[in-house]
């Protein structure tokens, strides 16, 4: 590292809340709505965070600002992303800071005393654009990842929540299934099934199928062992609403339900089974 790159790093830093706050207008001027006074402390806060890792590349190794990077850069995407702002507004905030970042840099160029070459010049340039572009594509990264993380967990959410056992006396509840049911939907099932069984203390569950369409060999497969589960810690399955082309699916996946009891409605297996 060069004197006059420590230099160029010393005055970035020094200047770094008027950098921030060219950044700040020059959104404000795009969209007046941007910052409020609840979000402003914050949006400075968060783009002097970035100026130092954009900054550090002239004077630490690559291997040390790119850590520095991914760990500013995922924090952040988690927070965009649990603020729901969009990605795309994000990079268009990253080229915001591009074009005032180098406008300071330029600015050290005119007022040190020190000849700069061009070599040196583009040499900034490049470290400086490769620093942005890396920022850039770790943060769309975890801001995808986190943005997946995020839907997998809402739909597991609105799948358990879909599936309440409920319970109808002392021991006793009912699942109505409704919609179709993928290997995942099943999954949810099973694990909820069984927890919430569990906690509601049930001897007896009735599992009405009258509002699923079909059934493939991945679902039917995890029904049959969500009958085992349930067995193994005390409750009775009794399964309701197997319509003819379900059971026609059921026969043609070769598992044997014929252990199990099983009513064309969940009125007759509630009548079927009182207590």
């Amino acid at each position: 590292m060069s004197d006059l790159n420590r230099e160029l790093y010393n005055f970035i830093i020094e200047n770094k809340s008027n950098i921030t706050e060219e950044w700040l207008a020059s959104k404000l001027l795009d969209d007046p709505s941007y910052a409020t006074p609840d979000t402003e402390g914050f949006l400075k806060d968060e783009t002097a965070s970035l100026i130092e890792a954009i900054s550090s590349v002239y004077i630490q190794d690559k291997k040390d600002y790119r850590a520095y990077i991914e760990y500013r850069a995922f924090q952040v995407a988690e927070m965009r992303v649990e603020d729901s702002f969009p990605l795309y507004e994000s990079i268009h905030g990253f080229n915001k800071i591009r074009k005032i970042f180098w406008n300071f840099v330029e600015r050290f160029i005119e007022e040190t005393e020190e000849q700069v070459t061009g070599i040196e010049v583009a040499i900034w340039s490049d470290l400086m654009n490769t620093a942005i572009d890396y920022i850039v594509e770790i943060f769309a990264k975890h801001h995808y990842e986190y943005s997946q993380k995020i839907l997998t967990a809402n739909q597991a959410l609105i799948t358990e929540l879909s599936s309440p056992v409920i319970p109808i006396k002392e021991g006793i509840g009912v699942l109505p299934l409704v919609g179709n049911i993928d290997d995942e939907r099943a999954k949810v099932i099973f694990e909820s099934t069984l927890a919430q069984s569990s906690a509601k203390k049930l001897k007896t569950i009735f599992i009405d199928f009258s509002a699923v369409p079909v059934l493939d060999s991945m679902v039917a497969n995890q029904i049959y062992q969500l009958l085992v589960a349930l067995n193994l810690i005390g409750v009775e399955a009794i399964y309701s609403g197997i319509r003819p082309e379900l059971a026609q699916s059921i026969v043609s996946l070769e598992i044997d339900f014929t252990s199990i009891k099983t009513y064309s409605s969940l009125m007759q297996a509630l009548k079927e089974n009182p207590n």
